[in-house]
């Protein structure tokens, strides 16, 4: 087995999405070969494992390929296939839920999803430039739609660290949307696919986690915590328990949010310049 990644590495947005891009879905097919009564286990067991071992589950996949597919290990880029899968997978569970029933959750709901689906049309549309120039055009346009809508969703935060949780987050989004931006310009210079997969996973994770602190500060129900790896060891980031949710269920758990080390500095909205960027 390859060696377990320390959490440093570029690709450790594509350790984050192993699990519920590859293995998940596999784990979720088990009931139609007559083993649903493990399915929970092996999901929660590779979540753990992921946990305590970043990069785990992406050296497991590699050393299965390895063995029983050994003429295709050569040819299968993780990063690529990672975020080329993402339009294919189940995650109706990382939305927000109809309980919430106001026009702005169900419309982030709809600009994030299309954002992940754009993104994840990089690998096909990468290999003709002007179709690809006008997937970048979709994708920044997808990008400041998102945040307009993750904006509107403020009002619906009770308390502030509900508040400063997403803002935290948001931060985050814009942080990776520059990085993308700085990664396809560096991309029609030097050719490097694989940097502009890496900055897309990037920002399929920063998405799924602002829909994730937004689910855990405006809604009730409790979140599934296997449904993402919490990066804790991929990404250099501190963490806060919130103090209270908008829940009123006194039973319902906490749960840690990523808070940036950059919090403190005083952006309130986001910077027009980092997601409107000429691509030409």
């Amino acid at each position: 087995m390859t060696s377990i990644d320390d959490g440093t590495s570029a690709s450790t947005p594509t350790n984050a999405l192993i699990l519920p891009n590859i293995i998940y879905p596999v784990i979720e097919q088990l009931d139609k070969s007559g083993y649903k009564d493990i399915q929970t286990d092996l999901r929660t067991t590779f979540f753990k494992l992921e946990e305590l071992y970043p990069g785990f589950s992406r050296s497991f996949l590699q050393s299965f390929i390895n063995k029983e597919m050994p003429s295709l290990s050569p040819t299968i880029n993780m990063n690529e296939l990672t975020l080329k899968l993402e339009k294919y997978c189940d995650k109706s569970s990382y939305f927000i839920s109809s309980s919430r029933s106001e026009q702005e959750f169900h419309e982030l709901n709809i600009r994030s999803k299309n954002l992940k689906r754009i993104l994840s049309r990089i690998p096909d549309d990468i290999n003709e430039k002007r179709e690809f120039l006008e997937t970048i055009k979709e994708i920044a346009s997808a990008i400041k739609k998102t945040l307009d809508s993750v904006s509107n969703t403020y009002q619906y935060f009770k308390t502030a660290d509900g508040r400063q949780a997403l803002e935290n987050e948001k931060k985050e989004f814009i942080k990776y949307s520059k990085n993308f931006s700085n990664t396809l310009k560096a991309y029609f210079r030097d050719s490097k696919r694989d940097d502009v997969y890496i900055a897309a996973n990037h920002l399929l994770v920063q998405t799924d986690y602002l829909l994730r602190t937004i689910k855990l500060y405006c809604e009730t129900d409790t979140l599934d915590d296997c449904l993402y790896p919490l990066l804790s060891h991929h990404q250099n980031q501190s963490r806060i328990i919130p103090s209270s949710r908008y829940s009123s269920n006194s039973n319902q758990q906490h749960h840690n949010i990523r808070q940036s080390s950059s919090s403190s500095s005083s952006g309130h909205n986001r910077p027009t310049s980092l997601y409107e960027t000429g691509y030409t």
